[in-house]
């Protein structure tokens, strides 16, 4: 690579989402509490292209001036709260999309908004909005079930950086099994994926969890990093959201509190 800004496709419009209390349960049990409180903020295409350059995929790790440094699995735990133990996240690729939407997500999509064996993410953001005031409880389930889905839409983009792999959805039929999967494992082994599909093929555009490795870059180069006014006012949120310039904490009694972090 000849010192090219990649283009960094991100999916992060969930991020941007007002969290229904009434989901916030769900959110704990599934293990994506964390992630749902990360926040959004901008990727740095610089940054992330410098880093690009210096992968090395024989070895997995950044070959920098002071020596060699990587992303290890508990980084990614750190920086997003998702679960790094349990079982390997796998999945169907073939399945009656249609059905499998309907029984967990409680409506199907038209036939358009599927391809293969993925979902457009604006279908279930336009099915999926506010949830009304009085719901029973299966369709506050349904709509926690849609929020998880973008999030995970957010963590493993498609090329297209609009669809979402319907292969997790299953995973999400009972939300305290999610839990036990290591979505952060899964995570971590996406960006390597993806740093090594961009450096043997010297592609001009990345995507993938890129927010990991630009938090990453700040954490251990202090240097480059933004300043951040308070980040002991996000004492339980994941590394990730001192980066953020509005944090949205939900405690356990489900109360909403916002919490402000400034960058420079």
């Amino acid at each position: 690579m000849d010192h090219e800004v990649l283009t960094c496709r991100r999916q992060g419009d969930i991020l941007h989402a007002d969290i229904d209390d009434r989901i916030v349960p769900h959110l704990h049990d599934s293990g994506f509490i964390g992630i749902a409180r990360l926040g959004f903020f901008p990727l740095d295409w610089h940054l992330i292209s410098a880093f690009v350059e210096r992968w090395r995929p024989e070895t997995h790790t950044f070959m920098m001036p002071i020596g060699e440094c990587t992303i290890s699995l508990q980084d990614v735990g750190i920086i997003t709260g998702l679960p790094i133990h349990g079982s390997t996240v796998t999945g169907m690729s073939r399945a009656k999309w249609p059905k499998v939407c309907e029984l967990l997500l409680g409506a199907g999509p038209p036939p358009e908004m599927i391809q293969g064996h993925t979902l457009k993410l604006s279908w279930l953001t336009d099915e999926f909005g506010a949830i009304p005031h009085e719901v029973d409880d299966l369709t506050v389930l349904w709509h926690a079930r849609a929020f998880i889905l973008r999030l995970i839409g957010s963590i493993f983009p498609d090329k297209t950086n609009s669809r979402v792999n319907l292969m997790f959805l299953p995973l999400l039929e009972n939300l305290r099994q999610a839990a036990t999967y290591s979505w952060g494992g899964a995570c971590l082994a996406f960006l390597y994926r993806e740093l090594y599909r961009v450096v043997v093929t010297e592609a001009n555009e990345i995507s993938g969890p890129l927010f990991i490795l630009q938090i990453q870059a700040w954490e251990r180069f202090k240097i480059i990093s933004p300043s951040i006014r308070d980040p002991s006012a996000l004492h339980d949120a994941p590394l990730g959201a001192r980066y953020v310039t509005k944090f949205i904490f939900f405690p356990l009694n489900n109360q909403k509190i916002d919490f402000y972090c400034i960058i420079f």
